[in-house]
């Protein structure tokens, strides 16, 4: 019994050590639920790698603007005096729907020059005096052109005669020079035929001259005659022409509509008052289907922009929601095409993009122009090239624009590019 207590209890030493081992590794293994945390963020980051990696991102432009008509005669047109006047009365009002050709307003003409009532008259009977005044002056000119003609065939008529008298003068000298010579007939008889041959060449001489004078006399008349019917044709014309001026004139104190469509407004001017030339009396909003929008972007952007790219639109007064991004995840939204991007910026470095509708089927079509009316505030999207949304991200963070624009080499060039590596 001494030698067993003497000795000392080996296993309760082993069971005390295991226990100390055991708490000991208790302390440096990790926690099951630390290590399911560690498995779950490393899921998580794989799953935030991929999505930034392989999940689409629709780069696109904004730009704001307003509902407008693609066709110029198509918009809103301004209907303005083209004289200075003293407005008489209205024909419309506000809201009411014109024809083109229905009178707006009637204007009496204040330009001193048009105050005469009775002018169209007056004028038109000026008119056909100065039309007879020179239907007299063509017909004297006429006459003496026919006189001058008849004196030319007279004078053509006595230079006939005077040549035969001539002729006839110089074979009878000739016959009294023969039979003088043979002492046949006297000298006085010789001296007589001899008169008379010179007689007959100063006649013939006198008829050539004639003729020549009464030619020119005849070239005279056709140039005077041609004179009078050109300063005919003139004065009729200058007078016709004071008349359509005149009556145009006074066409314009009638103010009619230029187009189809609804007066929106009415200048102030009432029944009494007086407008300018120029001055703006109504603005009319034409009838029509005809669809547009314009947005306005900035220079960078408007480099990344070409006709043919698609544009989602949110016009204001149409609940919608998108992703800019995802385009087809959206509520409300309308689609267009742009069909035109100014090559001149509008003033302040914004460059104008007209867009139309997108009328591919499976796509909403625009509202009708009675809720969608031109001037309507319009937000678009313009869409350009897919990407990740990591690049997308990354490329907010460093500032850099949707794209870096690359001109577009002509066929032409492409081809002399081609042909000359060929050659080489």
């Amino acid at each position: 019994m001494a030698d067993s207590q003497r000795r000392p209890d080996t296993s309760t030493d082993v069971f005390a050590a295991e226990r100390a081992h055991r708490s000991v590794f208790r302390l440096v293994t990790t926690n099951k639920g630390h290590r399911n945390l560690v498995i779950v963020l490393a899921a998580m980051v794989a799953v935030i790698i991929a999505f930034l990696v392989l999940v689409p991102w629709q780069q696109t432009v904004r730009g704001s603007g307003k509902v407008t008509s693609f066709a110029p005669e198509a918009r809103p047109q301004t209907v303005e005096s083209r004289i200075n006047g003293r407005i008489v009365r209205w024909y419309v009002r506000e809201g009411a729907r014109v024809r083109k050709g229905d009178t707006i307003a009637i204007l009496a003409d204040i330009n001193v020059n048009f105050l005469d009532s009775n002018l169209l008259g007056r004028l038109q009977s000026l008119r056909d005096n100065v039309e007879s005044a020179q239907d007299r002056s063509i017909a004297v000119a006429t006459e003496r052109r026919k006189q001058a003609l008849q004196r030319y065939d007279a004078s053509r008529a006595r230079l006939d005669n005077a040549r035969i008298e001539c002729a006839t003068a110089r074979i009878r000298y000739v016959r009294a020079d023969t039979l003088f010579r043979q002492d046949v007939v006297s000298r006085r008889e010789f001296e007589t035929a001899q008169l008379n041959l010179q007689k007959a060449v100063a006649d013939s001489v006198n008829a050539v001259a004639s003729v020549n004078v009464a030619q020119q006399d005849v070239t005279a008349a056709l140039a005077e005659e041609e004179r009078v019917v050109n300063q005919a044709i003139v004065s009729v014309q200058e007078a016709d022409v004071r008349l359509s001026n005149t009556e145009n004139r006074l066409g314009f104190g009638v103010i009619l509509a230029p187009l189809d469509g609804t007066v929106v407004r009415i200048a102030k001017a009432g029944a009494g008052q007086t407008v300018r030339e120029g001055d703006e009396l109504a603005l009319i909003v034409p009838t029509t289907t005809d669809q547009a929008v314009e947005i306005y972007v900035s220079s960078m952007d408007a480099a990344l922009i070409s006709p043919g790219r698609m544009v989602s639109l949110h016009f204001s007064g149409f609940p919608a929601f998108q992703f800019s991004g995802w385009r087809n995840i959206n509520v409300g939204i309308f689609h267009g095409t742009v069909k035109v991007v100014d090559a001149v910026d509008e003033g302040t470095g914004r460059f104008r993009v007209l867009v139309v509708p997108f009328e591919e089927p499976g796509y909403t079509q625009w509202p009708d122009e009675q809720f969608l009316r031109q001037g309507t505030d319009a937000s678009a999207w313009v869409l350009l090239d897919e990407v990740s949304i990591g690049y997308e991200l990354w490329r907010q963070l460093m500032g850099f624009p949707p794209q870096f624009p690359v001109p577009v080499k002509d066929e032409r060039v492409k081809q002399q590019e081609s042909q000359a590596k060929a050659k080489k």
